[in-house]
């Protein structure tokens, strides 16, 4: 096997264990002894490109370890291993995330087909992903300040410049308005999709998606539902169909987080951070690009966005010191200029049709036109 495996669990389900030290060595296995609910620190992990996991069933502490594990490491394939293991249990651990589960003591036979079977849907997932559209994922370090205006121009922007279109994935899901920014109807939303498992297709996602200007959106549903509900599985199920369908996927993201948002977020080849020069906006935002640090992800994959930025002589914060306080530079700034882009979004039309020439306009023309740019299609 050309993986670098590591296993984390007790001394002594190692010992109950059908498995040696000798085969570890030359398999590229790692031994990480740790007691079920022991916390798992990122060093463990290293280079590792596959974990294998105890999960004692019933101890709250072994279950939250692991679904902080998931959230920091999304796109690591995961396999648990538990002993005494019920449906409701495998069921939870799959919608967090977990790509197989097996039994504790460990069973060579077992273990290796849960290994090989991972390794190969990995293998033919990272086939099937090239040439698909790239993702472009918008966040938020604080709500309100102003994402889904920039995710919906950009959407609009590179729509129009690509042959089969971008589609705007509204994926903050409580509390999402990307289609009422852009005008669409309220009709099917991303609830059919989650919903409709595995007859989710092309063509489904292409009758939710509300179609105008080379910009498919797929609103977020009209009722509020957990966060946690979301099964990570048909997400990614979706958005890779939204990837096949189009020639760009931008997603909307909330500004709450799951596991499935970080999920989604290992999927985008940009990362747009929208902040604004404000205390409380860069010390959130300081804390996405921590947990973003901590999960894994390329810095070369992110850019941070200032917007409502006002030219005034006297800020109290300025770029600079936004850059700074961050420790990335400002990819991008946004004028500010909240009379017309609240006027525009009553009306569900772009900002650049109820002020061609305003400063806003110009800007987020200007930032789409650096995104793809970076993307190597501008």
């Amino acid at each position: 096997m050309n993986c670098k495996i590591k296993l984390l669990i007790s001394e002594e389900e190692f010992a109950r264990s059908a498995l040696s030290r000798d085969e570890f060595s030359n398999l590229s296995f790692e031994l990480v002894s740790l007691a079920a609910d022991a916390p798992v620190l990122p060093d463990m992990i290293g280079d590792a490109e596959l974990l294998v996991v105890e999960l004692g069933a019933g101890d709250p502490r072994s279950m939250q370890r692991l679904t902080a594990l998931r959230a920091r490491h999304p796109g690591l394939p995961l396999i648990v291993a538990m002993r005494d293991g019920d449906l409701a249990t495998t069921r939870a651990l799959i919608r967090q995330g977990v790509d197989d589960v097996i039994a504790l003591p460990i069973q060579r036979a077992e273990f290796d087909d849960a290994v090989n079977n991972l390794l190969a849907a990995t293998a033919k997932e990272a086939i099937a992903d090239a040439g698909l559209a790239p993702v472009i994922a918008v966040a938020q370090s604080v709500g309100g300040i102003g994402a889904t205006t920039i995710a919906t121009h950009l959407a609009h922007f590179l729509g129009g410049t690509s042959e089969r279109g971008c589609c705007l994935v509204d994926l903050d899901l409580q509390f999402g308005n990307a289609a009422s920014y852009l005008g669409r109807p309220s009709g099917l939303t991303m609830d059919e999709l989650l919903d409709a498992g595995a007859r989710v297709d092309g063509e489904l996602l292409r009758s939710v998606a509300a179609s105008d200007e080379g910009v498919a959106v797929i609103a977020a549903p009209e009722k509020i539902a957990p966060l946690e509900a979301v099964e990570i599985d048909q997400l990614m199920r979706v958005l890779d169909l939204a990837r096949r369908q189009y020639d760009h996927v931008v997603l909307d993201l909330p500004g709450n987080w799951a596991n499935w948002t970080l999920s989604a977020i290992d999927k985008a080849d940009l990362i747009l951070l929208v902040v604004d020069l404000s205390i409380g906006s860069l010390r959130q935002a300081r804390r996405r690009l921590t947990l973003f640090e901590e999960t894994g992800i390329d810095p070369s994959r992110i850019r941070i966005v200032a917007n409502r930025v006002e030219k005034r002589m006297f800020r109290t914060i300025g770029v600079q010191d936004a850059a700074d306080a961050l420790r990335y530079p400002i990819f991008a700034t946004v004028h500010s200029d909240y009379a017309v882009v609240q006027s525009a979004q009553d009306q569900g039309v772009l900002v650049g049709a109820v002020a061609r020439k305003n400063k806003v306009a110009t800007d987020l023309a200007a930032l789409a036109g650096q995104i793809a740019a970076a993307l190597g299609r501008g």
